[in-house]
C-alpha cells in the first residue's frame, strides 16, 4: 500500500470524474477542498468526503512542477482539511 500524499490547491486544476452514464470535467478552484493521491487515484477531498477522479496520476507532477497544487501533509492529520 502506498503511503497518501495531499495537496493544497493553488490555481485551479480540472478534474476527470466518471458517474454511472457520463464523464465529464470539473474546474477545482483554490478553497474547494484539496487533493490526496494514494500512488492509484487522485481524490478530490471536499467536506470530509473523498470524491474518486479518474483523472491521469502523473498530472500530479505537473501540477506540482506549474504551481498549482503544493504538498502538505497537514491535511491529511485534518488539520488543515477543507
Amino acid at each position: 500500500m502506498n503511503a497518501e500524499r495531499y495537496f493544497e490547491i493553488r490555481k485551479g486544476i480540472m478534474l476527470n470524474f466518471m458517474t454511472a452514464r457520463d464523464q465529464y470535467d470539473e474546474l477545482i478552484e483554490p478553497g474547494q477542498g484539496h487533493l490526496m493521491f494514494n500512488g492509484e487515484a487522485i481524490h478530490w477531498v471536499i467536506d470530509g468526503e473523498r470524491r474518486m477522479s479518474i483523472t491521469i496520476n502523473w498530472a500530479i507532477q505537473f501540477w506540482l512542477n506549474d504551481g498549482s497544487i503544493v504538498e502538505n501533509q497537514a491535511l491529511g492529520s485534518g488539520a488543515g482539511a477543507a
